[in-house]
């Protein structure tokens, strides 16, 4: 059977502390606790933090380990392959991005800001809002004496909204707008993604309300919606954290490697490709975004795919 979503969920969660946070004592210590708590816990573990940890060298573990897992699938007909794709796999790289504050005018495509292929950068707006731009991203900022209004034109963003102290008649509203909606946040932290078929809104902190088609929709803090031409509609489901890239970090539960692949892409010049025989494999993990090719160097160690590299532009990820 594949390792439960509540135990997966906890596994992610203890990588994304120790890879965010630094691996303080107190931090491995309760990590610790948890995975011997359980046989399942240490298998998905070492599973999700290891990109050679696959089911064809189980024989690292314990052996009790090794052998209750490879039973468990034994008995619901799985083979190692299978198990591969229920478990994934996920690359723990060392290091997080820093990030700098600055402001700029003068940036590409005509956008007041922008970031290339590969780029994420912060900005501090004169209201004090925080602004971050995920990799391809351009935003238009436009702040009158009313309101101020943010535009995403291309990519992802986070924002976390200043306080306006400045504002000669007090604090202006703030509105977000993109090709499926209009936002209005009120006090708060959230991420905005343009994708092809709508636009992807995560809420950290706060709330912010949804302008679209039908009565207004409040977002609250933890919730995620996806907003196309027929409505808001809320997402219980993610196969991936909407803002860890702020982090550094691809955050991604039961993720289809052909998604995983897309995502990864976004992040590289030149051509990925997924075959569609691979395509349904299911990762998940905690990949770092500064070093893509090691990412994919681990997916081909991890499953039973291979990395093919024409170019250092031209990659495809096939069967083994």
């Amino acid at each position: 059977m594949s390792a439960p979503d509540e135990v997966l969920d906890q596994a992610i969660g203890w990588l994304v502390r120790i890879e965010s946070n630094g691996a303080t004592p107190e931090v491995l210590e309760a990590c610790q606790r948890w995975r011997q708590a359980d046989a399942l816990h240490e298998t998905v573990w070492q599973a999700l933090q290891k990109s050679d940890a696959t089911f064809q060298n189980l024989a690292v573990l314990p052996g009790s380990v090794a052998r209750d897992t490879l039973g468990r699938l034994n008995s619901n007909h799985h083979s190692r392959r299978q198990a591969l794709k229920l478990l994934g796999m996920g690359l723990l790289a060392s290091g997080v991005t820093g990030w700098s504050l600055r402001d700029s005018t003068l940036v590409p495509w005509g956008a007041d800001y922008a970031t290339g292929v590969g780029e994420r950068r912060q900005f501090l707006l004169t209201d004090g809002t925080r602004l971050q731009l995920n990799t391809a991203s351009t935003v238009d900022v436009q702040f009158s004496a009313q309101r101020r209004l943010i535009t995403l034109r291309r990519g992802e963003m986070f924002i976390d909204t200043g306080k306006d102290s400045a504002a000669p008649g007090g604090r202006r509203s703030f509105w977000v707008s993109s090709r499926h909606a209009q936002l209005q946040a009120i006090g708060t932290a959230f991420a905005v993604r343009d994708e092809q078929h709508g636009t992807r809104l995560r809420v950290e902190d706060g709330v912010v309300a949804i302008y679209a088609n039908g009565e207004p929709v409040r977002v609250a803090a933890g919730e995620e919606y996806l907003i196309d031409a027929r409505g808001s509609h809320r997402v219980e489901i993610s196969a991936f954290n909407a803002s860890a890239w702020t982090r550094g970090q691809l955050v991604a539960k039961r993720m289809r490697l052909q998604d995983l692949t897309a995502e990864l892409a976004r992040y590289r010049h030149g051509w990925l490709h997924c075959d569609p025989v691979v395509a349904q494999l299911e990762v998940s993990g905690v990949f770092q975004l500064d070093d893509i090719d090691r990412a994919l160097s681990a997916l081909g160690d991890s499953l039973p795919v291979r990395i093919e590299r024409f170019t250092p532009l031209w990659t495809r990820v096939v069967a083994r």
